[in-house]
């Protein structure tokens, strides 16, 4: 079968009827709103973004990294669409590319977050069906995060990168792996609330072990945020949007209880966490359960349109302890770091003396009239309020 470009799946997407009767939210309407007009640029579109992911979505890992304006934001507008796949992939190519140097060379504030958008009003209204999903799974696949083939028997894709640190005291680098995730507009109001961005559609990428060792290596050497780290991903899971499940609202993600002994499913697996907040007692240190994985990226319950999780009645069960349990490859693999040549990390992101800073974009004209509207919305963005479960939000420390 030969790949659609993605103008043809975008002239493909139908619009969602169900939100007649179940209007955005106003903080989607107002990011939107500012996205979606011309005269606006890509750093107003940026700054509207970072106060969202610092603001309202549930992630403490994203929060924090917004609050520190350390994720890198790539913005696909409709008219993009028009130079074609092989331009949208380099324009997204050349992003990525730019945020890995970042990663590697800031002192300061590196990147540990990316954030891809595709914004415009038609996916913004779209429906969240199999046309969204195909476009989808060709916007992953021109960000080289996707193939071409889905897997098997309707299974949900996972889908991987490195990010890249240097080492100070042993000047090696380490590649920290991600999961990339995966957003839309059509998620507000929607059991999968909890991933909801406003524009139309979103890929995310944290990486918890380059955020957790730039704090080590770099911001207060010698220390250790493996409890901060394991705190932030408990505390995340447990402020999950409800949903109302068999007459009864229930968490789209929760903690589970360790038994009346205290201990945790996974056995001879001790608490590493030295001192337990209050919100976190009694809860498994070692395993969280939710209707959706929080590991996958296009997922297809997404797309099946149901007020409820198709999963409700097989959850999937997930651990935490690629966190902190240094005998599991995930730990290597995501939180410690796995040792990466130099020569290769420079295969992929370029060698210094290549490199060149992001070009200071003209900003477009616009009547006085047109720059009071900007400056109203951005007015609103600015006021929102964070999300009840990011005000127990910690630092690094």
């Amino acid at each position: 079968m030969v790949s659609r470009e993605l103008l043809g799946l975008h002239d493909d997407l139908r619009e969602d009827h169900w939100r007649a009767a179940h209007p955005f939210n106003d903080d989607i309407v107002t990011a939107s709103l500012l996205m979606h007009r011309c005269f606006r640029d890509d750093d107003q579109v940026a700054e509207a973004l970072r106060q969202w992911c610092a603001k309202r979505q549930p992630c403490h890992f994203g929060s924090l990294a917004a609050k520190r304006n350390q994720i890198y934001f790539c913005v696909i507008r409709e008219r993009d669409l028009a130079d074609g796949d092989p331009v949208v992939a380099a324009k997204i190519a050349e992003a990525k590319r730019h945020w890995k140097q970042r990663a590697v060379a800031d002192r300061t504030h590196p990147p540990h977050g990316f954030l891809l958008v595709f914004s415009s009003d038609r996916v913004l209204n779209a429906a969240p069906d199999d046309s969204l999903r195909r476009f989808a799974d060709k916007l992953l696949s021109l960000a080289g995060w996707g193939s071409e083939q889905r897997p098997p028997r309707g299974a949900n894709s996972i889908t991987s990168d490195y990010l890249y640190l240097r080492n100070p005291q042993d000047d090696n680098y380490y590649g920290f792996q991600f999961n990339v995730d995966f957003f839309a507009a059509a998620g507000d109001k929607r059991w999968w609330h909890d991933h909801r961005i406003p524009g139309g559609i979103g890929f995310t990428a944290n990486s918890t072990g380059h955020m957790r060792f730039f704090r080590d290596w770099y911001e207060q050497p010698g220390s250790d945020h493996g409890d901060w780290a394991l705190k932030q991903a408990m505390l995340t899971i447990g402020g999950a949007h409800e949903v109302e499940v068999a007459g009864k609202k229930c968490p789209v993600t929760w903690l589970m209880d360790v038994d009346e002994r205290g201990r945790p499913i996974v056995a001879n697996t001790p608490c590493p966490l030295s001192q337990v907040p209050g919100q976190l007692k009694g809860k498994d240190w070692t395993r969280y359960t939710g209707y959706l994985h929080t590991d996958h990226a296009v997922r297809r319950e997404f797309f099946a349109d149901r007020e409820t999780p198709p999963t409700a009645d097989k959850p999937y069960l997930m651990h935490f302890t690629y966190l902190y349990d240094k005998r599991l490859e995930d730990f290597v693999n995501f939180s410690a770091g796995k040792p990466i040549s130099e020569e290769n990390v420079f295969a992929e992101i370029g060698r210094p003396e290549t490199w060149t800073h992001r070009a200071t974009k003209v900003r477009d004209t616009y009547s006085p009239e047109e720059g009071t509207e900007i400056a109203e919305l951005m007015a609103e963005i600015y006021a929102w309020e964070p999300l009840p479960s990011l005000r127990d939000s910690s630092g690094p420390g």
